[in-house]
């Protein structure tokens, strides 16, 4: 062979190599990267963490995201626009970041605009990590193995919470919660609703790609159609009325799809027939299960004579329609960027209305049940509408490319998980689909940045290129891996907050077992590790509490009320440890206890809480005709029957020296609390007014009914051996 034979056959040699990206082992770690994220964050959960779903979610989810946004800052840097893919969802996408990012700046509360209330983790920095997925989704797959990879992670996770939601179904959950995961079960997802909205995305988007790629295998074929057949029983169970909207969003655009561009005829026509069987089956669901009964009920109708005849909501309906009026509210208030993303819990006290359903009116009330209703309130008119033009381009991209099964399937998914997401609460456990489908749809119809007969023709420059690109292709790798190098860094800064939800259970659990000292240990750990959540503080604070350190457990309190000025909770804890210390001889206390009466009410005006606040404080500081207006706008508000509203008043009408009003109140509120274990210090005060009143026989009378509830109650067989005294003299 010649020199000039052996020359040409090494440059066709490396013509024949694919570019060097597509080779690179920083890509393939982006992939598995990928891999991990849609297998992790719908499966993984802390049990012994003070709020066992979100937390670790988020925090497995945002480290991921730190690499992988590492990762393709690296390959950006080593091979330039090569590595890029153009396409026009990219432009919404970017749109939408940077909305949030303006809602965050304007934010009522930046701090929950960062990084969202704590129970549910949906601020800027997952709204950053879904945008970081969708990109890593279009920029990192490029072969049909690395998309089988990514789609075997995604049905594996899926496969794990299909088996723990049957583990609760039939009542063998080896975990304890506190609600019955037997009843509507919740699996590793944490909340019911998403778990539907989960699971309708898996049968939709496996449905229609079993049914639409013909290069599949016949078993493969099968397993797909069974998943999907699995998933959609298993949303039954659950009971979810939104999940009904989300299969009939999917297949509707599955079936315009097919009528408008399916290459086959046959299968267009069979459309009609596959609509009507939908319709079909869509009928049987509402009339013979559970489901289909819970949608019908949506609206009931009371019978006549009933006191609310007619028709009118159920409970959850009406809550959504109450929290979707103060969404619209908040949008006229601040049109542009809203309130600042998650910034729903901070912003809902002003618009709580006089009049609300039972789980509103004293609720924190995080999220506004509703994608847009959410969107709209915390980012704004800018965050909705360049939200929606996300769902509006893949839409077009996907339409003006013809039959892509790929696209087709991940556009199903995507309006899946927005019809299901009309009436559900938004979660870190389930918003990554959105970002997931969205950035499939964009890999499969998506070009290169650089033609690839351009990135051909570098690759196969020949030696004397090669040689010459040595010095700057080295710097370049070096300022990749460096990249990498401080997302992994980044990594570190879950272990913070991830330590501190555990170390607040913990402190919980002993607080509750006695362990007053343990209980503020766990409480300082907490409060170090993450020192920005007001909960953290007022876990300490209830632990100071346990060990009978009030003046300590007031500084707890004032700080969780100044991280959430919104949330009258933490305010009612700080009053109460000021009453507590005023009591004890504390006169200094008196004017700080009653500025925080009046700001819990200006914060919160019809909320029972903040007015039953208000009205306990007034009590201690002698001020009883304020403490009657307060308590008394506390119970107009109040729809829990909350015992210690009632409470305050009788003791507060007895101060008044009114023991007649005070026996009539005890009795009234005794009558609305249906456990008698709750009732008891009520029927302490009502046998102190009975007693002031003259009515001994009957004080005696109320003694042995309170005894007969809870023996040898100590405060109530001190007043019976008084009364008994009483009697005999």
């Amino acid at each position: 062979m010649t020199r000039r034979t052996a020359k040409r056959s090494r440059n066709d040699a490396i013509v024949a190599r694919p570019p060097e990206f597509l080779r690179s082992s920083l890509r393939t770690f982006g992939v598995a990267l990928v891999c991990a994220k849609v297998a992790l964050v719908p499966v993984v959960f802390d049990h012994d963490a003070d709020v066992a779903f979100t937390v670790v979610k988020a925090g497995v989810s945002h480290a991921i995201a730190y690499v992988l946004t590492a990762v393709m800052v690296g390959l950006i840097v080593q091979f330039g626009r090569s590595f890029l893919i153009r396409s026009p969802v990219h432009l919404p996408v970017l749109a939408f970041l940077g909305a949030s990012v303006a809602a965050t700046v304007v934010a009522s509360d930046p701090i929950l605009g960062l990084y969202g209330a704590h129970d549910r983790m949906v601020g800027l920095g997952t709204i950053a990590d879904g945008v970081a997925l969708y990109f890593a989704i279009v920029l990192l797959i490029r072969t049909r193995t690395e998309a089988i990879a990514v789609a075997a992670s995604f049905l594996g996770a899926s496969a794990i919470m299909l088996a723990y939601e049957l583990l609760q179904f039939i009542g063998r959950d080896p975990l304890t919660w506190s609600v019955d995961s037997a009843a509507r079960p919740f699996s590793t997802i944490g909340q019911t609703t998403n778990l539907a909205e989960y699971l309708v995305v898996v049968a939709v988007g496996t449905a229609a790609f079993g049914l639409l790629d013909a290069t599949l295998r016949t078993s493969l074929r099968g397993l797909l159609l069974a998943l999907a057949g699995v998933a959609l029983v298993w949303v039954l169970v659950t009971q979810t009325r939104s999940s009904l909207i989300g299969l009939v969003s999917g297949a509707a655009v599955l079936v315009i799809l097919v009528w408008r561009a399916y290459p086959n005829k046959r299968a267009r026509r069979f459309t009609i027939l596959a609509g009507a069987g939908a319709g079909a089956v869509f009928a049987l669901v509402l009339l013979f299960t559970p489901l289909g009964a819970r949608l019908l009920s949506t609206v009931e109708i009371s019978a006549a004579g009933e006191g609310d005849s007619g028709p009118h909501l159920e409970q959850s309906a009406d809550v959504r329609v109450a929290l979707y009026r103060a969404s619209i509210d908040m949008v006229r208030d601040r049109p542009l960027f809203g309130y600042g993303p998650d910034n729903f819990l901070a912003a809902f006290p002003a618009y709580r209305s006089e009049d609300e359903p039972f789980e509103v009116q004293e609720s924190p009330n995080t999220s506004a049940h509703g994608w847009i209703a959410q969107v709209a309130a915390t980012g704004g008119l800018a965050g909705l509408i360049t939200f929606i033009a996300i769902a509006a381009a893949t839409s077009w991209v996907t339409f003006r490319n013809g039959f892509r099964p790929l696209a087709w399937a991940a556009l199903g998914m995507l309006f899946a998980f927005l019809g299901a997401g009309l009436t559900t609460v938004n979660a870190v456990s389930t918003d990554w689909l959105f970002w997931f489908a969205a950035g499939v749809v964009a890999v499969a119809t998506g070009q290169p940045w650089v033609p690839a007969s351009e990135v051909v023709a570098r690759t196969s420059a020949g030696r004397s290129y090669v040689e010459a690109q040595n010095g700057e292709r080295t710097l370049r790798r070096g300022l990749g891996m460096a990249t990498v190098g401080l997302g992994l860094l980044l990594v570190l800064t879950i272990l913070g907050p991830l330590d501190a939800s555990r170390a607040a259970r913990a402190s919980q659990v002993a607080r509750l077992q006695g362990r007053a000292q343990q209980s503020i240990d766990l409480g300082l750990r907490a409060t170090r590790a993450d020192p920005q959540r007001a909960q953290y503080w007022d876990t300490l604070g209830l632990a100071y509490v346990g060990g009978d350190r009030f003046k300590d457990a007031s500084s707890a309190f004032d700080r969780a009320s100044a991280l959430a000025p919104y949330d009258v909770r933490y305010y009612g804890d700080l009053a109460r440890a000021y009453v507590v210390l005023i009591q004890r001889g504390d006169k200094t206390l008196v004017s700080p206890a009653r500025d925080i009466a009046e700001r819990v009410v200006r914060v919160d005006p019809n909320n029972p809480l903040a007015n039953q606040t208000r009205a306990v404080v007034m009590m201690i500081t002698n001020d009883l005709p304020e403490a009657l207006k307060s308590v008394e706008r506390a119970l107009a508000l109040d729809k829990s029957n909350n015992a210690e509203i009632y409470l305050t008043k009788t003791q507060v009408l007895s101060g008044l020296g009114r023991p007649a009003d005070a026996i009539a109140s005890a009795r009234f509120g005794i009558t609305r609390i249906p456990n008698p274990l709750n009732q008891i210090q009520i029927r302490i005060e009502l046998v102190r007014a009975l007693v002031a009143n003259g009515q001994l026989s009957d004080a005696l009378t109320e003694v042995d009914a309170l005894l007969g509830i809870q023996p040898n109650q100590p405060m109530a067989q001190q007043l019976k051996n008084q009364i008994q005294a009483a009697l005999a003299r």
